[in-house]
């Protein structure tokens, strides 16, 4: 089956290959800083095992700001779904196995997916102390790069498709990566099939206009030959 994949809002995706999810990034509040909260939807599907979350799910979160991460649902998913593993900077709680490939990567797998974490530096001078992990997914053949809110650099770029080998699918990035020389450097030379724009609030709670300078970057990107599609939320990726 190929894989399917489904963009909730924030940065949240829902990765299905016919056998296992992966919820990356799902589970988060937001609110507060102009992002948006996980929809009542998502927590009632979680909490009566309907939709995907009538599957067997793993977790992975880049980080645990709450515009990614909401400890408290978190908890209440485990609660329901004991047997889930979960994976990200600072959660202890992982039954996961990773074997260590070289200083601030490592390699693991989660049922039938292949998963090289990369310890990544945050976004924004505030933020640079705060553990991070940057994601390249493998189901079968395909790969997926999951972004978070990493600096995005060339020589990134390079380590991952020294480790990783050529060829990926899909590149997930937020718009202050595009927006600087180093993220579409990286771009550059990572040279994903698909880019997409993610980590939009709903538009009701686009306080800070990230709708607007996400339009303006994509506009600016095209004109460099970087062409970037943004994702719509509650919705399957369509190619």
């Amino acid at each position: 089956m190929e894989l399917q994949i489904f963009h909730t809002v924030n940065a949240g995706l829902y990765l299905w290959n016919g056998h296992s999810g992966l919820l990356i990034d799902s589970l988060h509040a937001g609110r507060d800083a102009g992002f948006s909260n996980t929809a009542n939807q998502y927590i009632q599907m979680m909490e009566k095992g309907e939709s995907f979350f009538g599957k067997t799910n793993d977790f992975l979160f880049t980080h645990t700001h709450g515009d990614h991460y909401d400890g408290a649902l978190v908890k209440r998913f485990l609660e329901r779904y004991p047997d889930s593993l979960i994976y990200g900077p600072g959660l202890d709680r992982s039954r996961v196995q990773s074997v260590l490939l070289e200083k601030g990567v490592w390699r693991f797998q989660m049922r039938n997916y292949i998963i090289y974490a990369f310890a990544t530096e945050h976004d924004g001078k505030i933020y640079a102390d705060v553990p991070h992990y940057s994601y390249l997914v493998q189901s079968g053949r395909k790969r997926v790069w999951i972004s978070g809110d990493a600096i995005l650099t060339r020589p990134l770029a390079d380590k991952v498709k020294g480790l990783c080998g050529e060829g990926c699918y899909a590149a997930f990035v937020m718009v202050y990566q595009p927006g600087s020389r180093s993220g579409r450097e990286f771009l550059r030379t990572f040279s994903p099939e698909q880019i997409y724009l993610y980590h939009l609030p709903y538009r009701e709670d686009d306080n800070f206009h990230y709708y607007h300078m996400a339009e303006d970057i994509m506009s600016q990107c095209a004109k460099e030959g970087i062409v970037i599609k943004r994702l719509h939320p509650d919705s399957f990726i369509r190619e």
